[in-house]
């Protein structure tokens, strides 16, 4: 069974003004767990997990870049933090486009992800990848990149399916989660027009068939609500995703 969160990029703008009074509204809407993003704040991560538990939070994984280098000791410095927040996955925000853009590049991007995950395990952390849109956009032999890049991780790699940006770059979201398999441990769960460049809505108010990607996949640990970008007050958009999400979790 799936649990929600919240992915703290959705209210970066609040946090920024007061970190502690936007986490202590994200606990208000009715959640208990945020998917937090490195360096938000400056925090360390021993002091964002004590701006979490004042606010009655739980970090259910954290966002992160690669670091720059792919030297193991960055690595393992980043794998302490994540630790000292006390989350139980570091997930890589994305990789950038480039590393799409053809079987060479893909492999790359595979070697970079596989050779982090022996050092994520080595601190007791699940590594995952979060996709953009760009992933999808090269066919590679009748395949998209993604497809491929997945095919070329590690299996102890987790997949986080951003469902909103894979229906914007074409596949169906339910189908591209459910193909995917066990692998698929987190979702994130946005909903919109579908198209580049135009705000989200609160989850429920799009055209995304958010049902059909709920039930796609029960090897789903986390549906993590995530907001782009938003015309009007965001709390307004976080507590209506809660208010449809909650009855349909799994």
């Amino acid at each position: 069974m799936s649990s929600l969160a919240l992915q703290m990029w959705t209210v970066r703008k609040k946090a920024e003004v007061d970190l502690a009074a936007t986490l202590r509204e994200v606990k208000a809407t009715g959640l208990g767990a945020v998917e937090t993003v490195h360096g938000m704040g400056g925090l360390s991560g021993k002091e964002m997990r004590q701006q979490l538990e004042d606010a009655g939070l739980s970090a259910c994984s954290a966002h992160a870049r690669l670091p720059e280098g792919d030297r193991r000791e960055d690595m393992e410095r980043l794998c302490r933090e994540v630790v000292d927040l006390g989350a139980p996955a570091l997930v890589v925000s994305s990789l950038p486009e480039e590393y799409f853009a053809d079987d060479e590049s893909v492999a790359r991007a595979a070697e970079r992800m596989n050779k982090a995950a022996p050092v994520a395990a080595s601190y007791g952390l699940e590594l995952g990848y979060h996709n953009h849109w760009w992933e999808f956009g090269t066919d590679l032999g009748g395949r998209s990149a993604y497809e491929v890049f997945v095919e070329r991780l590690d299996p102890s790699i987790a997949l986080e399916v951003d469902t909103y940006w894979a229906q914007v770059a074409g596949p169906d979201a339910a189908h591209l989660v459910a193909s995917l398999g066990q692998r698929v441990h987190y979702l994130h769960v946005k909903d919109g027009p579908i198209e580049r460049g135009s705000p989200q809505c609160a989850v429920g108010q799009g055209r995304m068939d958010i049902p059909s990607v709920l039930a796609a996949n029960p090897a789903v640990r986390w549906d993590i609500i995530e907001l782009d970008e938003f015309d009007g007050e965001i709390f307004d958009a976080v507590r209506d995703s809660f208010a449809y999400l909650a009855p349909l979790a799994r």
